[in-house]
Protein backbone atom coordinates (compact mmCIF):
# COMPACT_ATOMS: atom_id res chain seq x y z
CA UNK A 1 0.00 0.00 0.00
CA UNK A 2 1.59 3.09 -1.21
CA UNK A 3 2.38 5.70 1.87
CA UNK A 4 2.82 9.75 1.22
CA UNK A 5 4.15 12.27 3.91
CA UNK A 6 2.95 15.54 4.21
CA UNK A 7 4.69 18.01 5.80
CA UNK A 8 4.02 21.91 5.89
CA UNK A 9 5.27 25.05 7.15
CA UNK A 10 8.78 23.67 8.30
CA UNK A 11 9.96 27.59 8.74
CA UNK A 12 13.80 26.86 8.66
CA UNK A 13 14.98 30.49 10.83
CA UNK A 14 14.02 31.17 14.18
CA UNK A 15 10.39 29.27 14.91
CA UNK A 16 12.56 26.18 13.35
CA UNK A 17 12.80 23.41 16.49
CA UNK A 18 15.92 20.87 15.29
CA UNK A 19 14.11 18.12 17.50
CA UNK A 20 11.04 18.24 15.42
CA UNK A 21 13.49 18.53 11.93
CA UNK A 22 16.00 15.59 13.11
CA UNK A 23 12.64 13.40 13.71
CA UNK A 24 11.30 13.76 10.01
CA UNK A 25 14.78 13.25 8.84
CA UNK A 26 15.36 9.98 10.57
CA UNK A 27 12.21 8.77 8.52
CA UNK A 28 13.91 10.24 5.49
CA UNK A 29 16.74 8.32 6.07
CA UNK A 30 14.65 5.05 7.03
CA UNK A 31 12.88 5.50 3.55
CA UNK A 32 9.45 5.55 5.04
CA UNK A 33 6.97 6.95 2.65
CA UNK A 34 7.07 6.59 -1.06
CA UNK A 35 5.90 10.32 -1.86
CA UNK A 36 7.01 13.06 0.29
CA UNK A 37 4.47 16.52 -0.23
CA UNK A 38 5.91 19.25 1.10
CA UNK A 39 2.53 22.33 0.82
CA UNK A 40 5.36 25.77 1.08
CA UNK A 41 6.75 27.94 3.80
CA UNK A 42 10.09 25.75 4.24
CA UNK A 43 11.48 29.41 5.28
CA UNK A 44 10.47 32.09 7.46
CA UNK A 45 11.70 34.91 6.87
CA UNK A 46 13.29 34.26 2.77
CA UNK A 47 17.21 34.92 3.83
CA UNK A 48 19.36 33.03 2.10
CA UNK A 49 20.76 30.97 5.10
CA UNK A 50 17.27 29.80 6.02
CA UNK A 51 17.06 28.54 2.14
CA UNK A 52 20.58 26.93 2.39
CA UNK A 53 18.97 24.83 5.22
CA UNK A 54 15.75 23.73 3.58
CA UNK A 55 17.96 23.02 0.68
CA UNK A 56 19.42 20.63 2.75
CA UNK A 57 16.42 19.09 4.26
CA UNK A 58 15.19 18.90 0.78
CA UNK A 59 18.55 17.34 -0.61
CA UNK A 60 17.58 14.52 2.30
CA UNK A 61 13.89 13.91 1.15
CA UNK A 62 14.56 13.32 -3.01
CA UNK A 63 16.90 11.28 -1.93
CA UNK A 64 14.77 9.09 -0.11
CA UNK A 65 11.46 9.19 -2.21
CA UNK A 66 9.70 11.05 -5.19
CA UNK A 67 8.93 14.41 -3.88
CA UNK A 68 6.90 17.48 -4.65
CA UNK A 69 7.41 20.93 -3.04
CA UNK A 70 5.86 24.40 -3.65
CA UNK A 71 6.26 28.19 -2.16
CA UNK A 72 4.43 29.44 0.40
CA UNK A 73 3.59 33.10 1.55
CA UNK A 74 6.86 33.10 3.52
CA UNK A 75 9.15 31.80 0.47
CA UNK A 76 8.35 34.52 -1.41
CA UNK A 77 9.96 37.85 -1.12
CA UNK A 78 6.82 40.34 -2.37
CA UNK A 79 8.80 43.49 -1.85
CA UNK A 80 9.99 42.96 -5.11
CA UNK A 81 7.15 43.47 -6.97
CA UNK A 82 3.67 44.97 -5.28
CA UNK A 83 0.49 45.30 -7.69
CA UNK A 84 2.18 43.78 -10.86
CA UNK A 85 5.14 47.21 -10.34
CA UNK A 86 8.48 45.86 -10.10
CA UNK A 87 10.54 42.53 -10.69
CA UNK A 88 8.21 39.68 -10.69
CA UNK A 89 11.12 37.36 -10.87
CA UNK A 90 13.11 38.17 -8.01
CA UNK A 91 10.21 37.77 -5.79
CA UNK A 92 10.53 33.80 -6.32
CA UNK A 93 14.57 33.89 -6.77
CA UNK A 94 15.82 32.60 -3.40
CA UNK A 95 13.27 29.96 -3.95
CA UNK A 96 13.98 29.26 -7.70
CA UNK A 97 17.99 29.16 -7.07
CA UNK A 98 17.87 26.91 -3.42
CA UNK A 99 14.62 25.00 -3.80
CA UNK A 100 12.82 24.56 -7.00
CA UNK A 101 12.64 25.98 -10.72
CA UNK A 102 9.16 24.88 -11.03
CA UNK A 103 6.70 26.53 -8.64
CA UNK A 104 3.77 24.37 -10.15
CA UNK A 105 5.52 20.47 -10.25
CA UNK A 106 3.55 17.85 -11.14
CA UNK A 107 5.02 14.75 -9.66
CA UNK A 108 3.56 11.26 -11.30
CA UNK A 109 4.45 8.21 -9.32
CA UNK A 110 3.57 4.42 -8.22
CA UNK A 111 0.01 4.96 -7.11
CA UNK A 112 -0.53 8.16 -7.32
CA UNK A 113 -0.46 11.69 -9.67
CA UNK A 114 0.12 15.36 -7.46
CA UNK A 115 -0.76 18.49 -9.48
CA UNK A 116 -0.06 21.66 -7.67
CA UNK A 117 -1.36 25.29 -7.70
CA UNK A 118 1.04 27.98 -6.55
CA UNK A 119 -1.08 30.22 -4.59
CA UNK A 120 1.39 32.45 -3.26
CA UNK A 121 1.42 35.42 -5.14
CA UNK A 122 2.43 38.19 -2.64
CA UNK A 123 0.57 41.73 -3.24
CA UNK A 124 -0.92 41.93 -6.42
CA UNK A 125 -4.15 43.24 -7.63
CA UNK A 126 -5.53 39.85 -7.48
CA UNK A 127 -4.93 39.34 -4.03
CA UNK A 128 -6.04 42.02 -2.18
CA UNK A 129 -9.13 41.98 0.00
CA UNK A 130 -10.57 44.74 2.27
CA UNK A 131 -8.45 42.82 5.38
CA UNK A 132 -5.07 44.91 5.88
CA UNK A 133 -3.74 41.77 7.75
CA UNK A 134 -4.12 39.69 4.43
CA UNK A 135 -1.37 41.71 3.14
CA UNK A 136 1.23 38.97 1.58
CA UNK A 137 -0.45 36.42 3.66
CA UNK A 138 -3.37 35.71 1.57
CA UNK A 139 -3.27 33.07 -0.95
CA UNK A 140 -5.35 33.34 -4.66
CA UNK A 141 -5.04 30.31 -7.26
CA UNK A 142 -5.98 31.86 -11.48
CA UNK A 143 -8.59 30.55 -13.52
CA UNK A 144 -5.53 29.18 -15.80
CA UNK A 145 -3.78 27.19 -12.40
CA UNK A 146 -6.84 25.77 -12.02
CA UNK A 147 -7.38 24.89 -15.70
CA UNK A 148 -3.77 23.34 -15.42
CA UNK A 149 -4.31 21.13 -12.40
CA UNK A 150 -7.35 19.99 -13.71
CA UNK A 151 -6.15 18.70 -17.26
CA UNK A 152 -3.16 16.90 -15.18
CA UNK A 153 -5.30 14.78 -12.83
CA UNK A 154 -7.54 13.89 -15.90
CA UNK A 155 -4.19 12.70 -17.40
CA UNK A 156 -4.07 10.40 -14.04
CA UNK A 157 -4.01 6.35 -14.96
CA UNK A 158 -6.64 4.19 -13.91
CA UNK A 159 -6.77 3.96 -10.25
CA UNK A 160 -4.28 5.92 -9.37
CA UNK A 161 -4.54 8.72 -6.67
CA UNK A 162 -5.57 12.01 -7.77
CA UNK A 163 -3.85 14.68 -5.53
CA UNK A 164 -4.53 18.52 -5.43
CA UNK A 165 -1.29 20.15 -3.64
CA UNK A 166 -1.64 23.96 -3.08
CA UNK A 167 -0.10 26.47 0.55
CA UNK A 168 -3.41 27.82 1.61
CA UNK A 169 -5.80 26.13 3.74
CA UNK A 170 -8.22 25.24 1.62
CA UNK A 171 -11.31 25.46 4.52
CA UNK A 172 -11.45 28.53 6.41
CA UNK A 173 -9.67 27.87 9.81
CA UNK A 174 -11.59 26.84 13.11
CA UNK A 175 -9.28 28.59 14.91
CA UNK A 176 -8.67 31.45 13.00
CA UNK A 177 -11.62 31.42 11.10
CA UNK A 178 -9.53 32.85 8.09
CA UNK A 179 -9.71 31.60 4.69
CA UNK A 180 -6.57 31.06 2.92
CA UNK A 181 -7.42 32.19 -0.30
CA UNK A 182 -9.36 35.04 -1.77
CA UNK A 183 -11.82 32.98 -3.40
CA UNK A 184 -13.43 31.75 0.25
CA UNK A 185 -15.76 29.08 -0.49
CA UNK A 186 -15.65 29.67 -4.16
CA UNK A 187 -12.25 27.95 -3.62
CA UNK A 188 -13.42 24.57 -2.60
CA UNK A 189 -15.65 24.64 -5.76
CA UNK A 190 -12.86 25.02 -7.73
CA UNK A 191 -11.24 22.10 -5.97
CA UNK A 192 -13.66 20.01 -6.13
CA UNK A 193 -14.31 20.61 -10.50
CA UNK A 194 -10.21 19.64 -10.69
CA UNK A 195 -11.60 16.32 -10.04
CA UNK A 196 -8.92 15.44 -7.28
CA UNK A 197 -9.61 12.98 -4.69
CA UNK A 198 -7.25 14.68 -1.98
CA UNK A 199 -5.95 18.06 -1.46
CA UNK A 200 -2.87 18.92 0.66
CA UNK A 201 -2.68 22.48 2.05
CA UNK A 202 -1.49 23.91 5.29
CA UNK A 203 -0.41 27.60 6.27
CA UNK A 204 -2.89 27.97 8.68
CA UNK A 205 -0.94 25.83 11.39
CA UNK A 206 -3.95 24.07 12.07
CA UNK A 207 -4.48 20.17 11.41
CA UNK A 208 -7.33 18.94 10.15
CA UNK A 209 -8.59 16.19 8.42
CA UNK A 210 -12.28 16.24 6.76
CA UNK A 211 -14.38 14.72 3.80
CA UNK A 212 -15.81 17.50 1.13
CA UNK A 213 -18.60 17.01 -0.75
CA UNK A 214 -19.13 19.46 -3.75
CA UNK A 215 -21.15 19.82 -6.78
CA UNK A 216 -21.98 15.92 -7.06
CA UNK A 217 -17.72 14.96 -6.38
CA UNK A 218 -16.20 14.24 -2.66
CA UNK A 219 -12.88 14.77 -1.75
CA UNK A 220 -10.43 14.00 1.39
CA UNK A 221 -8.72 17.69 2.62
CA UNK A 222 -5.56 16.75 4.59
CA UNK A 223 -4.52 20.22 6.30
CA UNK A 224 -1.16 20.05 8.43
CA UNK A 225 0.09 21.84 11.47
CA UNK A 226 3.66 23.05 11.13
CA UNK A 227 6.80 21.37 12.74
CA UNK A 228 7.73 24.47 13.85
CA UNK A 229 7.01 26.39 17.08
CA UNK A 230 4.42 28.42 15.82
CA UNK A 231 1.64 26.04 16.18
CA UNK A 232 -1.87 27.81 16.62
CA UNK A 233 -3.87 27.27 19.67
CA UNK A 234 -0.46 25.57 21.42
CA UNK A 235 -1.57 22.37 19.61
CA UNK A 236 1.09 19.90 18.92
CA UNK A 237 3.21 20.19 15.87
CA UNK A 238 2.19 17.66 14.11
CA UNK A 239 2.26 15.93 9.80
CA UNK A 240 -0.12 13.78 8.25
CA UNK A 241 0.56 10.12 6.65
CA UNK A 242 -1.87 8.89 3.70
CA UNK A 243 -2.21 5.10 2.62
CA UNK A 244 -4.41 3.96 -0.04
CA UNK A 245 -5.61 1.28 -2.35
CA UNK A 246 -8.18 0.58 -4.64
CA UNK A 247 -11.03 1.18 -2.20
CA UNK A 248 -9.70 3.02 0.92
CA UNK A 249 -7.88 6.20 1.93
CA UNK A 250 -6.25 6.51 5.37
CA UNK A 251 -4.79 9.91 7.31
CA UNK A 252 -3.00 9.18 9.98
CA UNK A 253 -1.64 12.51 12.29
CA UNK A 254 1.85 11.93 13.62
CA UNK A 255 1.97 14.50 16.73
CA UNK A 256 5.10 15.11 18.31
CA UNK A 257 5.25 13.50 21.70
CA UNK A 258 7.79 15.41 24.40
CA UNK A 259 7.83 12.22 26.36
CA UNK A 260 8.41 9.79 23.54
CA UNK A 261 11.09 12.51 21.74
CA UNK A 262 9.79 11.89 18.61
CA UNK A 263 6.15 12.36 16.50
CA UNK A 264 3.76 9.43 17.28
CA UNK A 265 0.42 8.58 16.08
CA UNK A 266 -2.16 10.65 17.55
CA UNK A 267 -5.02 9.89 15.15
CA UNK A 268 -6.05 8.28 11.56
CA UNK A 269 -9.45 8.76 9.20
CA UNK A 270 -10.34 6.33 6.68
CA UNK A 271 -12.62 7.01 3.74
CA UNK A 272 -13.95 5.33 0.86
CA UNK A 273 -12.24 5.94 -2.61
Amino acid sequence: MPTLAHLSDVHFGPPEVPAHVAAVERRLREKRWDIVAISGDLTQRNFSWQFRKASAFMDRARASAPTVVIPGNHDVAWWWCVGGLGRRALMYRGYRRWISADLEPVLQAPGAIVASVNSSHGIQRHTLTTRLRDLSVVGAVLPAQWARATATLASARAGDLKVLLLHHNLLAGKLSRRWGLTSRAAGIDDAAATGCELVLCGHDHEARVEAVERNGRRFVVSQVNTISDRSRGGRPASFHEVSWDAAQLTVRRQEWSASAGDFVEAQSWSFGR
